[in-house]
């Protein structure tokens, strides 16, 4: 997500993915980092008077930005090349610190070492850390100069490439939750379409087989023919039977294996889920209406919320489900909260959403029917 979507007043932080989140703190952490060192540079160059040294490390700074801003590895959205403004940041660094004296060419050694060190594996970064600091030792600074440009490199590329692969392993574990998350609804048609093909696929095979036969008793003019007719009238009265008991197994769900089955996705994603109540307290007309609101209660919390903890309510006369951190975004015109109050109206309950900046809370209430 680019930067400007973060500063854009309308946009909320809560509308953000968490894999969008660490990408970006990654990437600002570092412009951050690069930011400070060029300024406390800058206030060296100019208490100086080095402007020559003052210009080439503001060149220098904004090239490093720039090639922070394009690096993929830290979740950089710009586009474009990074090569040259990472030459043009290495040679300012190096016009800075040659033009400025005193703790100069330090300043630019730490702002060009972050996004050299993005861009070139921590090998290499080791490698060029001996080179640096051998190549010190020959200047006024000496064996502590030396010392010092060792382990500024050596610093910055284990900062560097820690956040990049504490970024990877993130963006990998999302990509793997999404992945899990589809191979289970497939795995669930591919049961249901085996199942009715099991189910449905026999009693056609017998049908055709018994229709073959009547037609041919039919032409000879066989009155077994009609006894063969009247077995496929029953057998797809029973194949008709065995179709809609399989849908109706497979849409029926029951509340207490909802409960736990919410428990345990919530836990996978992170929440930590309470329950209050039985599940056997909701009557036996209101259970199967109660389960369908806890399984869109939960997705309802994965799909629109950043929640951290979620409690489910049960008592006989209603049942709750609040989670925190909501989006912003209203979600009240989806079909998922429509047709929860289509299915508890069939029964004679209602179902009623409450939200805020902190929390969001779906709330089912069962009112027995009364008889007239």
């Amino acid at each position: 997500m680019e930067l400007r979507r973060y500063l854009d007043p309308r946009t909320s932080w809560r509308d953000t993915s968490e894999v969008d989140k660490v990408r970006l703190y990654t990437r600002q952490s570092l412009v951050v980092i690069v930011v400070t060192f060029g300024v406390a540079g800058l206030a060296e160059t100019i208490v100086q008077s080095a402007w020559l040294s003052t210009a080439a490390l503001i060149v220098s700074t904004a090239t490093a930005v720039l090639v922070l801003q394009r690096s993929p590895g830290i979740g950089g959205m710009g586009t474009g090349d990074i090569n040259w403004p990472l030459a043009l940041s290495v040679t300012a660094a190096i016009v800075a610190g040659a033009a400025g004296g005193g703790a100069t060419p330090f300043w630019g050694l730490m702002v060009v070492s972050v996004p050299v060190c993005t861009v070139i594996s921590l090998r290499w970064a080791l490698v060029l850390a001996l080179v640096l600091g051998t190549a010190t030792t020959a200047t006024r600074y000496g064996m502590v100069g030396s010392a010092a440009a060792f382990f500024v490199v050596v610093f910055m590329a284990t900062t560097v490439r820690l956040s990049i692969w504490l970024l990877r392993i993130v963006t990998e574990l999302d990509g793997s939750r999404q992945a899990a998350s589809q191979l289970s609804v497939a795995e669930e048609r591919l049961r249901f379409s085996r199942d009715l093909h099991d189910v449905v696929g026999r009693a056609l095979s017998a049908i055709a087989v018994k229709s073959e036969l009547a037609a041919a008793l039919s032409r000879r003019g066989d009155d077994r023919a009609a006894e063969q007719m009247d077995e496929v009238r029953e057998l797809a009265q029973q194949s008709m039977t065995e179709a809609r008991r399989l849908v109706r197994g497979y849409r029926s769900i029951d509340l207490e294996a909802e409960i736990e089955g919410a428990c345990s996705l919530l836990a996978a994603a992170g929440i930590d889920t309470r329950v209050g109540g039985r599940p056997d307290a909701v009557a036996s007309e209101f259970a199967e209406a109660a389960a369908w609101v806890v399984r869109e209660g939960a997705t309802n919390i994965l799909r629109h919320s950043e929640a951290t903890r979620c409690v489910i309510e049960v008592t006989a006369q209603s049942l709750r489900m609040v989670n925190d951190r909501p989006h912003g975004t209203k979600s009240g015109d989806g079909t998922g909260l429509a047709g929860l109050g289509e299915r508890l109206a069939a029964v004679g309950g209602t179902v009623e959403r409450t939200s805020n900046a902190d929390e969001f809370a779906l709330t089912a209430t069962f009112a027995p029917r009364v008889a007239s």
